[in-house]
């Protein structure tokens, strides 16, 4: 039994040594897929990752530090509602009371962003809820620059109050939906 294995084991080396004398290894080393990895790395640009700063400034500054740097004006409020239109409306919707075609699968729905509870909020709260997320609201901070999230928030605090708005109708509260059609 002992003999048979030590054959099948010379036999198995002879068959191995055989491919590896046949090999063309010059050729196959010529490949595309093992010639990126031999091509030397270009140099890192300095100061291209910073090693403080960045995100984590905001990210790890004491509550309510965190001032609004960006004017407001119509050029930031005209900035902001762009950014509304390409990050946000889908939950908190055209009327920005948390009726938009994703926002209506929450429950709670999304925040009203005319409401008093949003208006009270503080700059520095509005930038971590944007950034970084409260409850169901995802965090955008990898999504939204950091000059656009002040933007939005400088478009949030243009809008007009919540009175005759009308309420958000949830998804899947048909009595409601019906009523809001008569």
């Amino acid at each position: 039994m002992r003999a048979r294995g030590t054959v099948l084991l010379l036999v198995c080396a002879c068959l191995w040594l055989a491919a590896a004398a046949a090999c063309d290894w010059r050729r196959m080393s010529e490949q595309e897929s093992i010639r990126p990895y031999e091509e030397e790395m270009p140099p890192v640009v300095p100061r291209a990752v910073p090693r403080d700063g960045g995100e984590n400034v905001y990210r790890l500054a004491p509550r309510d530090s965190l001032k609004n740097p960006v004017p407001s004006g119509p050029a930031s409020v005209e900035r902001g509602a762009a950014c509304y239109t390409l990050f946000c409306i889908p939950c908190h919707g055209s009327r920005y009371n948390g009726d938009g075609t994703v926002g209506q699968s929450f429950n709670p729905l999304p925040m009203n962003l005319r409401s008093l509870e949003v208006r009270d909020l503080p700059d520095d709260e509005l930038f971590r809820i944007i950034s970084y997320g409260s409850g169901r609201h995802p965090a955008l901070a990898e999504t939204v620059s950091v000059q656009d999230r002040w933007h939005l928030i400088n478009w949030i605090r243009s809008l007009d109050g919540e009175e005759d708005q009308p309420s958000p109708v949830p998804s899947g509260d048909y009595a409601r939906s019906a009523e809001g059609l008569r």
